[in-house]
């Protein structure tokens, strides 16, 4: 089992897993910034896990709108490679 020691809003962890070390605190780096940013865009001495659930939200809408494009794109490749097929067919007959 690999670990990566990381800080997340001032707060030092020991994240114990599979994952690559360095990977596991690229991870860190970027909630540690989305925790700084809801900080910032809330009002001051809000407490660390206020902050957290707002970061964590915050992470979720990027997470569900990249998905909800990735889903987007996934039909209009499955589309247009049945278009492509059509054509193929018509130009073999």
């Amino acid at each position: 089992m690999k670990s990566a020691e990381v800080e997340i809003f001032g707060a030092s962890y020991v994240i114990k897993g599979d994952a690559d070390p360095e990977y596991v605190r690229e991870l860190a780096r970027y909630v540690d910034e989305k925790m700084h940013a809801a900080a910032r865009n809330s009002p001051r001495n809000l407490p660390a896990i206020k902050v957290a659930v707002l970061a964590a939200i915050n992470i979720a809408d990027e997470y569900h709108k990249l998905l909800t494009n990735l889903q987007a794109v996934e039909k209009l490749v499955h589309d247009k490679t049945g278009d492509l097929f059509d054509i193929l067919e018509d130009d073999g007959r």
